[in-house]
């Protein structure tokens, strides 16, 4: 194991800011040592950039996606990856967090990122497309008012079949408080972020990357996969 070197990590986090179309990036290094996992780093960027008196459907409010240490490698459950911020289903309105699955924790690993802290509402209906470390903001006028189901479909038509997503259906779009966030692979996320994506204009995020998550000891997580099996 190489002591100087960055496992589990990719380092970077991308702050987006959809009002005036723009980005920023983060080192995952100011936190990973203080707080544990993605829900430990998700917790702290909410707490940074809370204001008091904005609610979740407020524009700077931030809806914030991590990943773990784990997204990405071989580990069991590498998959999982975690939504959080200001839920506008609970009253009042506070923190919280949901935890999804699908490929969308570890394709947003790959593609060098181990999150996104999205902010501000764009003008028009968008989305969101990441490949290997680029961000592109896409027209998403065709996708307004299309189900889970045909979001998808049309996703993987224009970025391809192999990626990752997450995106809002219907009751998100109308600020429904209890829409939840949905996944590639039938991955779901509850209280209400599916509300707070719509409130954005953001109708979607897809992702694709190639990179490799390096880890410290591949030899003992083969051994724990094949204890698990």
């Amino acid at each position: 194991m190489d002591t100087n070197k960055l496992y589990g990590w990719t380092g970077k986090l991308l702050a987006v800011d959809l009002t005036g179309r723009t980005c920023s990036v983060r080192e995952t290094a100011d936190y990973r040592d203080r707080f544990i996992g993605g829900k430990g780093i998700g917790g702290k960027l909410y707490w940074d950039d809370l204001v008091k008196g904005r609610d979740a459907f407020h524009e700077d409010s931030a809806l914030i996606l991590m990943t773990g240490p784990l997204a990405a490698t071989p580990a069991p459950s590498g998959s999982r990856w975690l939504a959080c911020g200001k839920s506008p289903s609970l009253y009042p309105e506070c923190f919280a967090s949901a935890n999804l699955g699908g490929s969308f924790g570890a394709q947003l690993k790959k593609a060098g990122y181990d999150g996104l802290v999205i902010k501000g509402k764009a003008s028009d209906k968008i989305y969101l497309l990441i490949t290997d470390g680029r961000l592109e903001f896409k027209d998403a006028g065709h996708l307004k008012g299309l189900p889970v189901s045909a979001t998808a479909r049309a996703l993987q038509s224009e970025a391809g079949k192999k990626i990752g997503f997450v995106t809002t259906g219907v009751g998100g779009e109308n600020s429904v408080r209890f829409a939840t966030l949905a996944t590639d692979a039938g991955g779901s996320g509850s209280v209400g972020f599916g509300a707070v994506m719509g409130s954005k204009n953001l109708k979607a995020i897809a992702v694709r990357g190639s990179g490799v998550i390096p880890v410290a000891h591949p030899e003992s997580i083969r051994r724990i996969r094949q204890e698990i099996k």
